[in-house]
């Protein structure tokens, strides 16, 4: 198995179950991990001497209560297979991380964020209750008044609570079946900033794209997008249109990067001109708005199997103008072969290892590389002395150091999830390299 990013490889023993009777099966004391779509940069659904639980299978609508506005789902299902449901009751979940084909088990696990977690928080906040089976427990069913702090400790446990099995999920109304987008040209960071937190509340998402290749004269332009849900009636045909999917192994098969020095510089040039060229209002379907990727998977493609790297690094408010010169002065400096950033805004309270909290959210893509690593290793320093928290599922190689310092609750999370599981039957590869 590969993480999406192709930081972490490794052979493994994979069981792809669909009866519940194989997930509770003995294994004695051999540790596991479940799976989901594998769309995670990091290794948290296989390695550390595990046996993977592949849960695809386990893809059952199980109830839609659209006056309730609720949905249980198996963890297998995809945020796809939701959609196609829920839009028809013009009802959908409020979280949408970027790639239909993720699985609900993985999205709690992992506790995403979605366009806007200014104004929808993470995926915990539409958990209403989730089924999970641990050996040593049997199957356990907790709802959000739960005393236990599992269903706490399980949203953005990396799968290390247990194997979900099943989930209830908040919705909120769809408003419409159309996506309206504004590009606003922007030609620095600290502009853009300003403006996605300013435009968070009153939207549906608004986030930005900029130029990350280190050129003086380029570096920073970008736009904007504010996207607002305006009317259409209820779709009698697919919401989810056919698309190529993408696989961590697909998303390798091209043996080389695309991205050199002059195709980065190429490549990048075009979007933003393709772009600027654009009228400054447009609209877009409900799939497109939410999956922008889903059918335009091309760039992820391009970094072939030597891979890409990605951080994500929550920044307080007040600190991110100084941390974004940081960075670009770092980048100035090493030189790593980076082609792009995204800026959005947080609201929440970050708690135990979740990457939530109030800030900006700071996002940069560079093509994998000795040069990379290495920018990556300075980058780690500049996100502790801001006092960011870098996303553990969106870094492949984060070390535990980084972790321990950035993440308050980090020694709270490791001792609740050691009196939970005393003989840590749930590993990964991300589990052993944080030491939890």
């Amino acid at each position: 198995m590969v993480t999406f990013d192709g930081g972490v490889t490794e052979a493994v023993v994979c069981q792809r179950h669909d009866r519940y009777r194989f997930v509770e099966a003995d294994l004695g004391d051999q540790p596991r991990i479940a799976r989901g779509g594998g769309y995670s940069y990091a290794a948290a659904s296989f390695g550390g001497g595990s046996i993977v639980q592949d849960l695809r299978r386990f893809n059952r609508i199980l109830r839609f209560d659209p006056e309730a506005r609720t949905i249980e789902v198996e963890a297998g299902t995809t945020l796809a297979e939701v959609l196609e449901v829920t839009s028809r009751a013009d009802l959908c979940l409020p979280v949408q991380p970027g790639y239909p084909a993720i699985t609900i088990g993985g999205c709690i696990a992992a506790n995403v964020h979605g366009k806007n977690p200014a104004r929808e928080g993470t995926f915990v906040d539409c958990v209403a209750d989730l089924t999970m089976f641990h050996p040593a427990y049997g199957l356990i069913r907790i709802g959000a008044g739960d005393s236990s702090g599992i269903l706490e400790l399980t949203c953005g446990g990396y799968g290390l609570t247990g194997v979900i099995l099943a989930a209830t999920l908040s919705l909120r109304p769809l408003t419409g079946h159309r996506v309206a987008v504004r590009r606003i040209r922007v030609s620095d960071l600290g502009e853009s900033a300003r403006l996605v937190e300013e435009l968070s509340a009153e939207n549906t998402f608004a986030y930005s794209w900029h130029d990350a290749v280190p050129r003086p004269r380029t570096f920073g332009r970008g736009f904007v997008f504010q996207g607002s849900m305006v009317g259409g009636s209820s779709p009698t045909g697919r919401v989810v249109p056919s698309y190529r999917p993408l696989t961590p192994e697909g998303r390798a098969r091209l043996p080389f990067s695309f991205f050199g020095s002059l195709t980065s510089r190429a490549l990048i040039s075009a979007y933003w001109m393709a772009e600027r060229s654009r009228p400054a209002m447009g609209e877009t379907s409900v799939f497109d708005a939410m999956f922008p990727f889903a059918r335009r998977s091309a760039y992820f493609r391009l970094f072939g199997r030597p891979g890409l790297a990605e951080c994500q690094i929550l920044v307080p408010s007040d600190d991110v103008s100084g941390f974004l010169r940081d960075v670009q002065h770092l980048l100035f400096s090493l030189r790593p072969p980076s082609l792009m950033m995204s800026l959005k805004a947080f609201r929440g309270r970050g708690r135990l290892l979740r990457f939530d909290g109030n800030g900006i959210c700071v996002t940069l893509d560079l093509q994998r590389s000795p040069s990379t690593l290495d920018f990556l290793r300075r980058l780690d320093q500049l996100t502790v002395a801001a006092g960011g928290i870098p996303s553990i599922i969106k870094d492949s190689r984060l070390p535990a150091s980084v972790v321990r310092a950035c993440y308050p609750e980090y020694e709270q999370f490791r001792s609740r999830l050691q009196a939970m599981d005393p003989a840590r039957l749930f590993r990964s590869e991300l589990s052993n390299r944080l030491g939890l």
